[in-house]
């Protein structure tokens, strides 16, 4: 299995899909996390640790909870405990599920010990001021990629622990011409 990393807005979910394209199987851990947001123990958990504010309709907002979750480290690791080992449970029950190759995409692989599982990890690198300019694209405030990342691990820490690297700052062909020769050079171990 293939782990993905990168830091937020380095393009994981776009060289996640280009393997999908190619025949590996994807385990989304944001799908994934998704998911367990949605399960009733869990967003009365989160409900009493950071508020109702946190729900609407019912449902956990994640914008509200990433609000309040991401406040100080200790409210991160409240989040972190509450989520994580259901993400973890689900993660490992669609890798048993699946069969061929698969890619593990976690923005959190390293923090969450998802990356034991993996038998590689790739790292997504794109530079800071480009990963800045794509999630201000995607709405966020200039000072929310700083924030989000102050509780995770350092980017040229998970890049130096990463068997591959992709460049995804230039041409989309370029970092998909890198990602297929990962690809073919992991295929083969598969077989």
């Amino acid at each position: 299995m293939l782990g993905l990393a990168g830091g937020v807005g380095s393009g994981k979910s776009t060289v996640a899909a280009l393997f999908k394209k190619w025949g590996a199987r994807i385990v989304d851990a944001d799908v994934l996390g998704h998911r367990v947001l949605d399960d009733p123990r869990v967003r009365a958990r989160l409900a009493r640790l950071f508020g109702g504010e946190i729900l609407q309709d019912g449902r956990v907002d994640r914008p509200a909870l990433a609000a309040r979750a991401f406040r100080s480290r200790r409210s991160v690791e409240r989040l972190n405990r509450t989520v994580h080992p259901a993400i973890l449970r689900a993660i490992r029950n669609e890798i048993r599920r699946s069969r061929g190759w698969v890619v593990l995409d976690a923005a959190l692989l390293y923090e969450t010990g998802a990356d034991v599982l993996c038998d590689r990890v790739l790292y997504v690198h794109v530079p800071r001021a480009e990963r800045q300019r794509r999630v201000r694209a995607r709405g966020w405030t200039s000072g929310e990629l700083a924030r989000r990342e102050r509780f995770q691990l350092p980017p040229a820490y998970k890049r130096k622990k990463a068997d591959y690297v992709v460049d995804n700052a230039g041409p989309p062909a370029e970092a998909a011409r890198q990602a297929r020769k990962i690809f073919d050079e992991l295929r083969t171990l598969v077989r």
